[in-house]
């Protein structure tokens, strides 16, 4: 078993101007994960006067994507930003990810922990956020965060 892990803030960009279907109960776990951690993370913003974060459906298609490519290959990794600045027409982007938290409250208070995951969840210029988390083959969740800004 794996220990909760989650790596520090690799990317962070500035720019100016086939998987297999989940089952039912999987994604049914997956969206009260991603649900908790999308509350949980707005928690720690509004506790410090910093405006919640709203779901965005394009940064949401690329957190889902990264959290199931991770799941899919049982390791964690970051996925290049570019494409997320451009498809979804955004001004800034950022990401965190993570695995081996149980929870979406769980992750959130790791990524608490992280200097650079924290900054992230804190940093008030972003106003947009995806939720993805996939369970591996192995029962491991998988997550991911991604930030924007318009």
């Amino acid at each position: 078993m794996r220990s909760p892990l989650a790596a520090l803030l690799v990317v962070l960009l500035t720019v100016v101007g086939g998987v297999a279907a989940p089952t039912t109960a999987h994604a049914a776990g997956a969206a009260a994960y991603e649900k908790s951690v999308h509350k949980k993370t707005n928690v720690q913003r509004t506790k410090r006067d910093l405006v919640g974060l709203r779901k965005q459906r394009c940064v949401q298609r690329f957190a889902d994507r990264q959290a199931r490519r991770m799941a899919d290959q049982e390791r964690m990794f970051h996925q290049d930003l570019g494409p997320v600045l451009e498809k979804c027409d955004l001004s800034r982007v950022a990401e965190n990810v993570a695995y081996g938290y149980s929870s979406g409250k769980a992750v959130v208070k790791g990524w608490m922990g992280s200097p650079g995951h924290r900054a992230n969840i804190l940093d008030g210029r972003f106003r947009l956020l995806g939720v993805g988390a996939s369970k591996s083959d192995d029962g491991t969740w998988y997550a991911a965060q991604v930030f924007g800004r318009k």
